[in-house]
Formats: C-alpha cells, sequence, structure tokens
C-alpha cells in the first residue's frame, strides 16, 4: 500500500526548513550522507536529487530542501538509480540490491519483485526508460520492463538466451527500434515487438573502428549517441560519426533540454556543451565537482550531480556547492556526547585490527545541523585517516580524536585542528615508523587524556592537562602491543581493549599516574582461572551505575563485579549472564559479536552486534527492546557503535548503512533541581504517542492527578524521565483539561512540579 507524500512533505518542512525538533518517544529518524549523487532529475522549479542514502527535493528560489530516506517511507537504503517520466512527478527509484520504489504524485509504493526473486545472477539496475506506462529497466538480469499502472513486472527478456542473460547498461529507442547498450556491444531489435524474449530477433549495431561493451546509448534531437571509452559516436542519417575524442576521461554523459552534456575529468571537471553535431561545444570547468555522474541543463545553468561533492550549481562567472545539512558519510568508528553535541567518527578499524583507510573525519550534531571536520574543510587533515577514538575536555570543549596512521588530532573550540605526531608522546609503530596509530582515548576526572598507542613499543600513554606526557610498559603480555578502546570507571580505573586475542586490561595507578610502584594490573581473557570471558577478542567495555563491568566480545558478554578482589587472579572471574526470553532462560547472546555496549539513565544496557540491537534490563535479565532491520527501523543489522544523548533520550545507532536515531525512554536523573520538562504538551487533539516527563530525580515517583485531586496515573522515572500513554488505570483517555504532575524524590518529599494541558 502506498505511504501519503504530502505527509512526508510535512514532516520534511519540519525537520529540514525549521529545524529537527523533538523527536517523540518511540519514532524514529535517520541521519544519511547527502553528497553521494547518483542520479538529478527537474520538476518545475525544483531539482529533485537521487544519492546513495535517499532522496531530497531543492527549491533554488527559496534554498528550501525537502528530505526523504527510510524514516519518511522510502523502502531501502543504498539508492543505485533514479528515472523520472517524461514531463510528470512521477518517478522510479531503485535499490542497488534491486529493491525498487515507485513515487507516484501523492505516493510511494514499493516494488520488491527483483530483490526476492530466486533468480541467480546481478540484480543491479542500471537505468530506467519509460514507454508510456512501462519503465524499461536495464540490468544485470537483462531488460526487465516494469508496468507502473499494475505496478508489477510485466516482462524479463534475455537478449543473450536463457543460459546467459547478460548484463544491459542502457536502453534507447529511435526509428522503430530499441537499441541495448551491452557488455557484447550495441544491440538492436524493431520495437515494439513481441518476441524480444527471442534472441533471434536481436542484432548487432557496428560501430566504426570499435567492438566490446557499452555502457552508455541516448537519443538527441532525434540522433542516437554512444560513449564508448572516452570518445562519443553518433548515428546521424543511419550512419555512425565521430563526434568527440575526449583527451580526458569521461564521467557520464547526459542530455537535458536539448544539449548533448559530457563530463570529463583531468585536473579538474570540464563539463562539454553540444547544442548539434556541427559547432563546437561549450564549455565549463569547475573545480568543485571531483566524481560527476549526472548533469542538467536549465535556462542556461548547469547542474551537476557528484558522487563525492554533492549538488553543483555552475554558470558562466561562479560555482556553488548545494548539500542538505547532513554527516559528510557513515559513521564506522566510536562516537560521545558532550555538551549539546553528539560527535561521530567515520573511521574503520576492524576485529582483526585492520584499517579501513576512511577519511571523512568527523560529524558533530547539535540537535538540528550537522558539521563535519574533514578534509573537505580542513585540507590539514588529508592524512589523517580512520579516526575512529574521540574524547571530550569537559572544561575546554577540547575535542581529541585518534587516527589509526595520522596521529593525535586536536580540535580546540576556535576550529583550527592541530595534528600531533613527531615531538610528542606518541611514538610510531614497531611495524611501520610513519604509522602514528591512536585506537583509544578516555579523559578522567583530573582531565588527564588517556591514549592507546596502537603497535607502539609503550602503547599506553598519558598527556596530563598541563601538557606533559607519560609512557607506560606493559607488565603483561600484549602480543604485538595492540591496545584498542579505552573507558575509565567511577574508581578512576583504566580498561582497556588489548586488541585481537590479548583479553581485556585493567589498570589502576591509585591516583598517582607519575608513580609505578603502586600500580596494579589485571588481564582478563578466556577461560577458568584466565578471567572467564567467553572469548579473548573483547571488542567493547562499559561500567554500570553499580560499578559493575559489561564486556562484550566476539562470542557474547561477561559481567565482572569483583569488588575488592577485582585484582586478584582466580579469585575474580567474569560470570556469563543469563537472560529470560519467551520463557526460557540461557547465556546472553552466546556467540554474538558484540561490537558495542552502552548504559542509559536507567541502568539498562544497549548492545550493538552484527544482528541487530539488543535493550536489556538494568540487571541484565530480561530483554525490553530487539531492533533488527526486519522489525524496526535499523538501517542495517550490522551496527557498530552506539551513541545515547543523556539529555532526551535519543539513542544513535551507527550501522554500515548510515546513522539512525531512536527516542527512548529513560534521561540521565537531573543532578539538581531543574523545571519539569513535559512533552508534547499542550497534548494535540488525536495524539495517540508517549507522554515524556523529562529533569527529574533518579527513581522518582511521579503521580497525575486531576484539578480536584483524584489520582489518574502513577509511575516511576527510567533515570531522569518518566513516560504516560494518556490513559488512566481503566485504560480510557484522558478527558479535555488540565492535570497536575506530583514528583517525589527518594526521601519521599512530594512537590508539585507541573501541568499537562489536554485537548480533545
Amino acid at each position: 500500500m502506498g505511504k501519503p507524500f504530502f505527509i512526508l512533505f510535512l514532516n520534511m518542512i519540519h525537520l529540514w526548513a525549521l529545524g529537527q525538533p523533538l523527536l517523540p518517544i518511540g519514532q524514529w529518524r535517520n541521519h544519511l550522507p547527502m553528497r553521494q549523487v547518483v542520479d538529478i532529475e527537474q520538476e518545475g522549479n525544483e531539482m529533485v536529487v537521487a544519492t546513495q542514502f535517499g532522496l531530497y527535493r531543492y527549491a533554488p528560489a527559496t534554498k528550501e530542501f525537502r528530505v526523504f530516506t527510510s524514516s519518511q517511507g522510502l523502502s531501502d537504503v543504498r539508492v543505485g538509480m533514479l528515472t523520472q517520466k517524461p514531463a510528470t512527478n512521477q518517478y522510479l527509484l531503485a535499490y542497488q540490491n534491486g529493491n525498487m520504489d515507485l513515487i507516484d504524485n501523492e505516493s510511494i509504493f514499493n516494488l520488491p519483485d527483483i530483490v526476492r526473486s530466486s533468480l541467480q545472477g546481478n540484480k543491479t539496475i542500471y537505468h530506467g526508460l519509460w514507454q508510456n506506462e512501462d519503465v524499461l529497466l536495464s540490468t544485470g538480469l537483462g531488460i526487465v520492463i516494469v508496468n507502473t499502472t499494475k505496478r508489477e513486472i510485466r516482462e524479463t527478456i534475455s537478449i543473450f538466451g536463457r543460459a546467459s542473460a547478460g548484463e544491459v547498461y542502457q536502453l534507447a529507442i529511435l526509428g522503430g527500434q530499441l537499441f541495448a547498450a551491452t557488455g557484447a556491444g550495441l544491440k538492436k531489435a524493431s520495437f515494439p515487438n513481441a518476441a524480444l524474449t527471442n534472441p533471434l530477433q536481436w542484432s548487432d549495431e557496428l560501430l566504426p573502428m570499435t567492438t566490446g561493451i557499452i555502457k552508455k546509448i541516448l537519443t538527441w534531437n532525434d540522433k542516437l549517441v554512444v560513449q564508448k571509452n572516452d570518445s562519443i559516436f553518433v548515428r546521424e542519417n543511419g550512419n555512425w560519426k565521430l563526434l568527440n575524442a575526449s583527451p580526458a576521461p569521461i564521467s557520464s554523459m547526459d542530455v537535458s533540454n536539448g544539449k548533448l552534456l559530457v563530463a570529463t575529468k583531468s585536473n579538474k571537471v570540464t563539463v562539454l556543451i553540444f547544442s548539434d553535431t556541427k559547432s563546437s561545444p561549450t564549455l565549463l570547468s569547475t573545480s568543485s565537482a571531483e566524481q560527476p555522474v549526472a548533469s542538467l541543463w536549465n535556462n542556461n545553468q548547469l547542474w551537476i550531480g557528484d558522487a563525492e561533492k554533492g549538488l553543483i550549481h555552475l554558470t558562466s562567472t561562479s560555482e556553488e556547492v548545494i548539500v542538505p545539512a547532513s554527516p559528510a558519510d557513515i559513521a564506522f568508528g566510536r562516537g560521545i556526547y558532550s555538551n549539546g553535541m553528539a560527535l561521530a567518527t567515520a573511521g574503520s578499524i576492524d576485529v582483526s585490527g585492520n584499517p579501513g583507510l576512511r577519511n571523512a573525519g568527523i560529524f558533530s550534531y547539535d540537535g538540528n545541523n550537522w558539521i563535519n571536520y574533514g578534509s573537505r574543510q580542513f585540507p590539514l587533515l588529508d592524512s589523517v585517516k580512520d579516526i575512529a577514538a574521540i574524547a571530550v575536555d569537559p572544561a575546554t570543549q577540547t575535542i581529541w580524536a585518534g587516527s589509526y596512521g595520522g596521529g593525535l588530532l586536536e580540535i580546540p573550540k576556535d576550529n583550527k585542528p592541530k595534528i600531533i605526531k613527531y615531538g610528542s608522546g606518541i611514538s610510531p609503530a614497531l611495524a611501520d615508523p610513519l604509522s602514528f596509530r591512536v585506537t583509544g582515548l578516555a579523559i578522567d576526572l583530573q582531565r588527564n587524556l588517556w591514549i592507546a598507542n596502537h603497535g607502539a613499543v609503550n602503547p599506553l600513554v598519558l598527556r596530563k592537562n598541563d601538557g606533559s606526557w607519560k609512557k607506560y610498559l606493559l607488565p603483561i603480555v600484549n602480543s604485538g602491543n595492540t591496545l584498542m578502546d579505552i573507558i575509565i570507571d567511577d574508581a578512576n580505573r583504566k580498561w582497556i581493549l588489548g586488541g585481537p586475542g590479548n583479553g581485556l586490561i585493567c589498570f589502576d595507578d591509585a591516583g598517582t599516574p607519575d608513580q609505578t610502584n603502586d600500580d596494579r594490573w589485571r588481564l582478563f581473557k578466556q577461560g577458568r582461572g584466565n578471567g572467564n570471558l567467553p572469548s579473548s577478542n573483547v571488542l567493547s567495555v562499559v561500567s554500570d551505575r553499580n560499578g559493575f563491568i559489561w564486556v562484550g566480545t566476539d562470542r557474547g558478554v561477561a559481567l565482572i563485579q569483583c569488588g575488592d578482589d577485582l585484582f586478584k587472579p582466580g579469585i575474580c572471574e567474569a560470570i556469563l549472564p543469563v537472560v529470560q526470553q519467551d520463557n526460557v532462560a540461557g547465556l546472553l547472546l552466546t556467540n554474538e559479536q558484540i561490537n558495542d555496549i552502552k548504559v542509559d539513565g536507567a541502568d539498562r544496557k544497549w548492545i550493538a552486534t552484527n544482528n541487530g540491537i539488543w535493550l536489556l534490563s538494568a540487571d541484565g535479565q530480561k530483554i525490553v527492546y530487539r531492533f533488527t532491520k526486519s522489525n524496526g527501523k535499523l538501517l542495517s543489522n550490522k551496527v557498530r557503535s552506539i551513541l545515547l544523548n543523556p539529555e532526551n533520550g535519543e539513542v544513535f545507532f551507527f550501522t554500515e548503512d548510515g546513522i539512525c536515531s531512536f527516542r527512548s525512554t529513560a534521561t540521565e536523573p537531573a543532578a539538581e533541581k531543574q523545571k519539569l520538562f513535559v512533552f508534547p504538551n499542550p497534548v494535540p487533539a488525536g495524539f495517540t504517542g508517549t507522554i515524556a516527563m523529562r529533569n527529574l530525580p533518579s527513581n522518582a515517583w511521579v503521580r497525575i492527578v486531576e484539578l480536584d485531586g483524584k489520582l489518574v496515573f502513577q509511575t516511576r522515572s527510567l533515570g531522569g524521565q518518566a513516560i504516560w500513554n494518556g490513559r488512566n488505570y481503566k485504560g480510557e483517555r484522558a478527558s479535555t483539561g488540565v492535570y497536575l504532575i506530583y514528583v517525589s524524590d527518594e526521601n519521599n518529599l512530594q512537590q508539585l512540579a507541573g501541568k499537562i494541558f489536554f485537548i480533545k
């Protein structure tokens, strides 16, 4: 069934034109990069831009964006192709896995036939050609015809016969013939033709002095145009001729408003604008583009869709890059929340300690806008790849970030980054004297920065708050000195991921980091007597509100709750928690790869795995939420990391297909008395969602009463937030009027905290 587009429109006006509002409890939203353009179209006065992660409309006159992703109705992520029915507002959007959405005026209809098909082979959809109510799709399986009226696949055509479907990259219709650009050259058949499934109906269309793969074919002013490597051929009056042989690689070829647009890339991007076959093309060059994939000509102005930079508006005198507020890329590293900002890192280091060579940097989000710290904004950072570790100084708000190879990055509040490598306390890796690997960062209560200097002789480094440095030799065996992430618990102990196969290290400096004679070290590994972890491949660690240590490995979860016996091997051992699910008790997440664990304001545990998300109760014995891509709004089941906003309960999930977030029910308890915040308030007519009451003391009693004192509802806060579904104990919806909110803290002191207004 279709999803109303006008509802999405209203959502987007709020989300992007007016700034993102507080997300209602239980709702999801996406935070996806919008620079990686796949295609561009034009509808009226708006540009319609398809990117890898969604779709957006841009109105040049007002400079307003409307963004559409899977949280606003699209059926998938990883867009591969967009095609527009000429002179209409009807589109077909194809995803890289073969899934499709038909966008028709006010509705989105999913067409999953190809992605669900049992057919084996390449399901990539390369191009769409509209023919009345049909769309002829060029795919890795051949030609697939979709009827947009019936919203179904009408026919699948294999040019080369059933034995070998063969890839078809693009189609064109001219002079009663259907032309197909394929891996075996240019093919043609009469059209319309009921026998197109018969390979004998197809013949070769030979180009002069060229054979082999052809991927681009277009019609232009009643002529056929083909791109073969870096040459453009035109068939005019039945004869082929060379139109242009480019000395630079051709990136894209399009026809728009009577112009043939050919984008080339050498030192910079140049677009050749052909008006006819007899005149030399007009040239427009830009330093803003990097990898053009589509071009559009309108009112003597050029629009370029770039796979790396976004939408580019180009005239003879100016150029402008146009991108909605969004992170620059996918976040594969860790995140942190500090002073109203969510910070995410783009770097990737796999479970074996191998870097992903990603250089998108750091993204910060204030609830309304994204700010990106990367080589595009700061050329200095071009060499700082795989930033995956991050910490923030609470006093100065200086951002510290660790790069696998590029050293330590310091970003003060003035946004003038510095790279710290040579002449500092960090050292290069023993295996590569040019590689400074910082894989873990944590700041203690004295604002000292603890650093995991992966692969160095002294892999644990301290940068004290006065700027001086201290290095530590490990007194325990750690193969390769491959320290990874670091956390610091409430007792100021450092818990350090040892790297592949090296277990979990606990280090207590007794509050005297300059002295070593009072230091205590403990290693936890797999097996009884060694720490009793389920695996020595430790991927995540967190301390909960009771001081218990939750350890995530590549084979499940362990819990360390030893108290004073922590540094006594053989006495202090991890336990393997048991969780209740569907009336069956079992070891917690056995054999799951635990990529991250976070603790929310109610002491509940959020767990990220390669099979989605679990939220466990505070004691870890019950499953509160279970999110996967199929049963929720997760973009992917492979979740790399989790970031919690302690102020409003929003939980960010860093998946391999981008960032999405969920407004949960728990927030951080108020440290001191604060004004109660109720959302929504007033409660509008017809509202059936969850009402949140925030800024509460920990574990507070919340009572909602009528003006005459009659109790309507009573609950306890989850951390610093309580929730209500707007109904009394009988399940009846609250009537129009004013309701009082009374709050009692742990000392049972009750006070009137606020009011809720209901509108019917």
